[in-house]
């Protein structure tokens, strides 16, 4: 991206960065003649610029393998931190001006990125020294400690100033917040502290204990491995790009058929963020019984209770068990029906008028919890109403219509269930004085995972209860009808044709 000459915060930081690191190489470049064994000084700089000649780039270009930095931490403990800068100056500069030959944006670009990286990488350089000439005095009464250590101080010393340096430019020129940026780039750290205090240190012991011929035996063999490396590298990336370009070609051929795929797909991703929804609430929903259970359990298992609080417990556990229980059969009766597989349908003669009160029954136990009163009216059908269908997938129904109306009915509420016939068609009516469900959303109660909003807080729900009965009034070639408001209440009605037309 092309920057102007203009005093900006982001110029001004670029400028000193690069001042400062031009100085310490220019210094460095002063005091050269003073460099003792300047041939093995100058097979440093031409092993940095090797080394960096083999730097491979990793993951888009954002992290870089190499080992370039290594031969300039093994300078400080040759030469010391000002003739270090040059060596790192060298590399950086060579590393630079490749990737500038693939990605060539201008001169005045390409001025601005050789003079940061210099002066990120020889500032750093420069500080990761000192702090390796002090460490290194301060333990020297115990030498092993102080090398191992001033290395691997250095080591980091080095990474985390590269890093933050430039870290500073990316929030000058893009308003990337800096920890944000660290984050990212915090597993690469103890890779990089590794190659750079191991390496370095390698490096220096060889060339002090072999001079030039060390530099063969320990360091070469490494800059060849990171050579292949590279070379392995690029072949994939070409591999790579060949079937990227295969790929494109088949895409485009496949374009026309995407979009005519294109408004299913819609739909299909909309269930499936309905899903992904309804697994969220699944996780919520079923750790509530889960944390009832464990709780009670342990009071039963931990704890002398008398007999009456034995069974109120033993209760609780079970109606946890229900709640889970139901959950699990929601998901595995919506799954089923997902897949496509028929409904199968046990049918017989079933009195669609006892069923209704077996189950009005079995559910009187929880609406007394909530002071709730729940009454079976049967005075329109005094004889059995008979219908061809199949028992369990209707008592499923029933209970379904009836629990939910206990759940979404106040404390001291009321619920009333009745049924009756109708010419060729029997009716059950529940109908409660409960919360109420708004207009807007009545139209899609009966979807899959939907549940009406001012209700989730009110109860344990799936949001695939009236999804399932309407799958099964609807297999029994039956219509299922909703009619309500909010504060006063709802009413569902089953419509079932009878096993023979009777009339009332």
């Amino acid at each position: 991206m092309r920057h102007s000459l203009k005093i900006t915060p982001r110029n001004l930081y670029l400028w000193l960065i690069s001042g400062l690191g031009v100085l310490l190489v220019a210094w460095g470049l002063f005091l050269l003649p003073t460099y003792d064994l300047p041939l093995v000084f100058a097979l440093l700089v031409l092993l940095a610029i090797a080394a960096q000649i083999t730097a491979t780039s990793l993951i888009g270009g954002n992290v870089t393998v190499e080992v370039g930095t290594a031969v300039s931490i093994a300078t400080i403990s040759l030469y010391g931190p000002i003739p270090a800068t040059i060596v790192a100056a060298a590399g950086v500069t060579t590393v630079t001006l490749i990737n500038l030959r693939q990605n060539w944006k201008g001169w005045h670009g390409a001025a601005e990125r050789i003079g940061f990286n210099i002066g990120m990488s020889a500032t750093a350089i420069y500080l990761a020294g000192l702090a390796f000439q002090f460490i290194h005095a301060l333990f020297s009464a115990t030498p092993i400690i102080g090398v191992m250590l001033a290395w691997l101080i250095t080591a980091i010393i080095n990474d985390q100033v590269n890093l933050w340096l430039l870290i500073g430019l990316l929030h000058l020129q893009s308003g990337l917040n800096p920890l944000d940026i660290w984050k990212q780039h915090r597993w690469a750290i103890p890779i990089n502290v590794l190659v750079i205090s191991v390496g370095g240190g390698v490096l220096a012991f060889a060339v002090q204990e072999f001079n030039i011929i060390g530099i063969g035996i320990f360091f070469l063999p490494i800059i060849l491995s990171s050579y292949a490396f590279r070379l392995y590298v690029n072949q994939t990336k070409q591999q790579m790009e060949h079937l990227e370009d295969l790929i494109a070609e088949r895409t485009s051929d496949l374009a026309r058929v995407n979009q005519e795929l294109a408004q299913a797909n819609s739909g299909l991703a909309a269930l499936s963020k309905e899903k992904d929804a309804f697994l969220a609430v699944l996780t919520h929903d079923m750790r509530t019984p889960l944390t009832s259970i464990k709780g009670y359990a342990s009071i039963l298992r931990d704890r002398e209770l008398e007999r009456e609080q034995q069974v109120n417990i033993s209760k609780i556990i079970l109606r946890g068990q229900d709640t889970l229980l139901e959950i699990v059969n929601n998901i595995l009766e919506i799954e089923k029906l997902q897949s496509g597989t028929p409904m199968l349908l046990e049918r017989s003669e079933v009195d669609l008028a006892l069923l209704t009160q077996v189950v009005a029954e079995t559910l009187l136990a929880p609406a007394r919890e909530k002071q709730i009163v729940l009454s079976y009216d049967e005075t329109l059908a005094p004889d059995p109403i008979l219908v061809d269908g199949d028992r369990q997938k209707l008592k499923r129904v029933i209970t379904n219509l009836i629990s939910n109306a206990v759940k979404y009915t106040p404390d001291g509420g009321n619920v009333w269930v009745k049924t009756w016939l109708n010419g060729r068609y029997a009716y059950v009516e529940v109908k409660d004085n409960g919360y109420g469900i708004p207009t807007d959303e009545l139209p899609h109660i009966f979807d899959r995972y939907s549940r009406v909003k001012g209700h989730r807080s009110l109860a344990v729900g799936t949001g695939l209860g009236l999804a399932i009965v309407k799958s099964l009034v609807e297999a029994h070639d039956g219509e299922i009808l909703v009619e309500s408001e909010v504060d006063v209440g709802s009413v569902f009605t089953l419509k079932l044709p009878v096993k023979a037309a009777v009339e009332p």
